[in-house]
């Protein structure tokens, strides 16, 4: 006859704990605490990342915990190119916009095979309305803009079949007045 003895050891939930005399062990020092990662996406300019342009999204961490990606923090870029747009037909307005005081911003327009108008308002510092004199069809439009140099950010938007937003900032929600030759395209698609 054959026995078989076997032995168990089990383990203590106890934070701690050894588990064989119930002794409480030693806690350990609490790690420092990390940086948070961030994400910035830019319109990427036709050239040599895009052909076509896109977008660049860079990331990394933000070592001086200020809620921005600095340029000094970006460890990794990656871009999102648009496609050949050989075959795809579009229209397009395109100026240059400047801005100054509290003033309405001022146009130069470049192109425009959209045959309209837009009239610019400010809003509030930093915060622009163009009224475009014709409308466009939202679903088939969009806005490219550049940032500039003077500024942080630029925010865009389509908000009716007749307006759109600017909004420059010079920080974080800090909106600025008092730029030059900001570069605005309202592209519709066919």
């Amino acid at each position: 006859m054959l026995v078989l003895i076997t032995g168990f050891t089990s383990c203590s939930p106890e934070d701690g704990t050894d588990g064989l005399n119930g002794n409480n062990g030693i806690d350990g020092l609490d790690g420092s605490n990390g940086y948070n990662g961030l994400i910035k996406t830019l319109v990427e300019q036709p050239g040599a990342n895009c052909s076509n342009g896109g977008f660049s999204v860079q990331s990394g961490l933000d070592a001086n915990a200020n809620g921005t990606l600095d340029a000094n923090e970006v460890t990794s870029t990656e871009y999102l190119c648009n496609g050949d747009n050989a075959d795809i037909t579009y229209q397009s307005y395109v100026s240059l916009l400047s801005q100054s005081g509290t003033e309405n911003p001022s146009s130069s327009v470049l192109e425009n095979t959209l045959d309209l108008n837009i009239s610019w308002a400010r809003e509030s510092q930093g915060k622009y309305v163009g009224t475009l004199d014709k409308t466009i069809t939202i679903g088939k439009t969009v806005i490219f803009y550049t940032t500039p140099t003077t500024h942080t950010g630029v925010r865009g938007e389509i908000i009716g079949d007749n307006q759109v937003r600017i909004e420059l900032q010079n920080g974080i929600n800090a909106f600025m007045d008092n730029f030059t030759n900001l570069s605005f395209e309202l592209r519709q698609y066919e």
